[in-house]
């Protein structure tokens, strides 16, 4: 005997912009009118929308951090809070956000219990936070079955997460701080800056670097780690009393040339810090490096080998050399009404041109 159950979600569109022609041109107006698992179309602006609290899950598609048709505007968005309702009946557990620019996300939301089940995706997020509620820690403020893909992210805080998965990131800046985590993944991503704190996590098939001027080796802390297949282009200083263990790990690639798998030595500095109006570095291993076949899973160490191995995506705008186009929405071209003249209750005729993203 097979069940099957039919959910109905709404598709509504917002757009802050003098004549933007959505639904709504408050974001938050639009987030309060969805019911669970209904989806919001945010049209990029020159003007950036207010930050906002979401307390049941829904999908929110943006036109891109990096949109490939315009280059003027984007979704840009001052906050998102993933938080509660005011009786604790709803949560914004189950949301997935795609393609938009955060300046600060945060997961959970005071003395509460952890908010799971997110998905991000293809955003630039500045700072990303693990909200840890009130002691006791461990049971309040866990966050559950995160999911981070092709994002560039900033700063990241908080406390305690688990099964959570984040791979194919660029994770730049300051310290990543996320203490009394536990069976977590972090693979095939670049992190920048000399002090990592994961903890709880195992970290595969990552590139550890840093900017030009940064001289230090990094600086790995945290506790219960295990590293494996990773590249640090300079030196490493594991915390000896941390419960870390490594392997496979390739030191000192990109700082002294005649040991670098990754190019010339010192590629990598070469003008990140302004993305992303640069030329992206070479990340690629050399012919006859020690690296190439040398993972665990005889795959190449670094962000190219391991499970979720990066794809290059060259084209002739530098800024999608790792990062591809945003593809999930088109963009709309032309609309014309065939028929704008019709009796009562007819049928009316319309035709929508859209372009690919890809």
């Amino acid at each position: 005997m097979a069940a099957s159950t039919r959910v109905q979600a709404n598709i509504r569109t917002v757009n802050n912009s003098p004549g933007g022609g959505a639904q709504y041109s408050s974001l938050q107006e639009a987030i309060n009118a969805c019911n669970p698992y209904d989806t919001l179309y945010i049209h990029a602006s020159s003007t950036i929308y207010p930050a906002v609290s979401i307390v049941r899950p829904i999908v929110i598609f943006g036109e891109g951090a990096l949109p490939d048709q315009q280059y003027l505007f984007k979704t840009r968005i001052e906050g998102i809070y993933l938080s509660y309702s005011a009786d604790f009946q709803s949560n914004a557990g189950g949301s997935k956000i795609y393609g938009c620019h955060i300046n600060g996300l945060t997961i959970g939301t005071g003395n509460v219990n952890g908010v799971s089940d997110i998905r991000i995706e293809r955003n630039q997020i500045d700072i990303l936070s693990f909200n840890q509620g009130e002691p006791p820690y461990y049971t309040l403020g866990i966050h559950n079955n995160i999911v981070a893909i092709n994002n560039l992210i900033g700063n990241v805080y908080g406390l305690i997460m688990t099964n959570c998965v984040f791979f194919n990131n660029i994770m730049r800046d300051t310290s990543i701080q996320l203490q009394g985590s536990y069976n977590n993944v972090y693979a095939n991503n670049v992190f920048i800056g000399n002090s990592q704190g994961l903890a709880g996590a195992q970290v595969i098939n990552n590139l550890f670097t840093k900017y030009l001027g940064d001289a230090q080796d990094n600086n790995i802390f945290g506790s219960n780690c295990s590293y494996v297949n990773n590249v640090f282009s300079n030196g490493a200083s594991f915390c000896s009393s941390c419960a870390i263990t490594q392997m496979n790990n390739i030191f000192n690639a990109g700082v002294i040339v005649t040991q670098s798998p990754y190019g010339q030595g010192t590629l990598w500095e070469s003008g990140y810090s302004n993305y992303p109006n640069t030329l992206y570095p070479n990340f690629h291993l050399l012919s006859g490096s020690v690296g190439v076949g040398f993972g665990t899973d005889n795959t190449d160490v670094g962000i190219y080998g391991g499970a979720f191995p990066w794809v290059d995506y060259i084209s002739a705008d530098e800024r999608f050399r790792y990062f591809s186009p945003p593809s999930q929405l088109p963009v709309l071209k032309e609309f014309n009404i065939l028929n704008p003249a019709i009796n009562p209750n007819g049928v009316i005729s319309i035709q929508v041109k859209a372009k690919s993203q890809e």
